[in-house]
């Protein structure tokens, strides 16, 4: 990006580092950095040092973008407020400190928001990262993230039935959270009780039974299943299945009778299987209590107002052919623009694979098929995978094909 592109990006941190020095117990510069931020829609602030000065970065729309690069000086002020912000001693220090504080945006005053500041002594320096805390946003309906039609249906059905488990997979930051939270939302508002028991429990919902589970106090995965059950849900959530207990505690549920939701960390739809064969569960238990599975990544949206139509890159060309796929004439790419701050995209669609299971898929379970028999199963069966739904998505303008490649070069390693 050009220092013009970082301007817009870091205008008022710009100004007052070109103003006089501020005292060193003054956080004008750390709360200016905060609202351009999150003016450009930052989720997170990396502060890296380098033996010139800092480089300030920002994560936007999950891709981390250069901003600003600031004289030794600056960058150690820039640091050292935070780290007074956040309540941690402000003296370098070799061990990993954590900290958090509370701030109000200029542009809203009324809204609090929530940080989290982790210090990190690395050879250069020490090293800062801000993350803002905030729940994951919920949509009104599925076609919102970005799930098709069809990936809609299956969702329905599933919802209509009963006793078995719906799993949304995928490796971390793929919005996992953010579907099933848009699933919950459906849920409440129908005639349904829903139940969740979460390690931890993150955000609030209201309208949902929420428990923490707590095994200092004899709550944990396998007591709070038996005491939910007790409460009669219609819908169970475990937050994410990461282990054994977490694994048999969503069994119980499903073999009670009840529907269960939770994510798992997968690389795709039909990986599921393996990542449950790994916690320990036997194909027999896998066959009979997985439903639909909702494996997904995020890429970034084209701003709609500075896209342009032009021939795909040489290395596009070079990626698409390698898989066996025509090459277009035109693709999708960004330009950037004051809408999308010169970046050339804002927001992200989440891109989808919606693998609801078969009596056919349950039996070659059963006969412990592999990933890949699995998967060429659902290609015969024409099921989307989501190398497809991602260059369906760049076919239409939503996303570009830089950013399906980078997507499906992690699905095809």
């Amino acid at each position: 990006m050009s220092e013009e592109s970082y301007r817009q990006l870091l205008p008022a941190l710009l100004a007052l580092l070109e103003a006089e020095s501020l005292p060193s117990s003054n956080t004008l510069e750390a709360h200016a950095l905060l609202d351009d931020a999150q003016r450009a829609r930052a989720s997170d602030i990396h502060l890296d040092p380098e033996r010139r000065g800092y480089r300030i970065r920002l994560r936007i729309d999950g891709r981390i973008v250069e901003a600003l690069h600031v004289e030794p000086t600056q960058g150690a002020r820039l640091v050292n407020q935070f780290k007074v912000l956040a309540k941690l001693n402000p003296v370098p220090s070799l061990a990993t400190a954590e900290g958090s504080f509370s701030w109000f945006h200029t542009e809203s005053p009324e809204e609090e928001r929530s940080l989290r500041v982790t210090a990190v002594h690395c050879v250069a320096g020490e090293k800062l990262a801000v993350r803002f805390l905030a729940p994951p946003q919920a949509y009104e309906d599925t076609a919102e993230l970005g799930i098709g039609e069809e990936g809609a249906l299956g969702i329905r059905r599933w919802m209509d039935a009963t006793g078995s488990m719906l799993l949304v997979a995928g490796p971390t930051g793929a919005g996992k959270t953010t579907t099933l939270y848009t699933l919950l939302g459906q849920l409440r508002l129908s005639d349904s009780h829903v139940v969740t028991l979460e390690n931890p429990v993150e955000y609030g919902i209201e309208g949902i039974n929420q428990i923490q589970v707590d095994p200092d106090h004899g709550l944990d995965f396998a007591s709070g299943t038996r005491s939910l059950l007790r409460l009669d849900p219609d819908y169970v959530l475990i937050g994410e299945i990461r282990d054994r207990e977490s694994a048999f505690a969503a069994l119980n549920v499903t073999s009670s009778g009840r529907s269960l939701m939770g994510t798992l960390h997968s690389r795709d739809a039909v990986g599921v299987v393996t990542s449950m064969r790994q916690m320990g569960l036997g194909d027999s238990e896998i066959s009979a209590n997985l439903g639909l599975v909702i494996a997904q990544r995020l890429v970034r949206r084209l701003c709609p107002h500075c896209r342009k139509q032009t021939p795909p890159e040489h290395r596009e060309r070079e990626w698409l052919a390698a898989i066996g796929l025509a090459v277009p004439e035109s693709a999708w790419s960004a330009t950037g623009c004051s809408r999308c701050d010169g970046l050339g995209y804002r927001g992200r669609i989440g891109v989808f694979e919606i693998w609801q299971l078969t009596p056919e898929d349950h039996a070659r379970i059963l006969r412990h098929a592999d990933e890949a028999e699995l998967r060429r199963h659902l290609l015969e069966r024409g099921v989307t995978l989501m190398l497809a739904d991602g260059l369906a998505k760049a076919e239409s303008g939503i996303t570009s094909l830089r950013e399906v490649f980078r997507m499906g070069a992690i699905l095809t390693a």
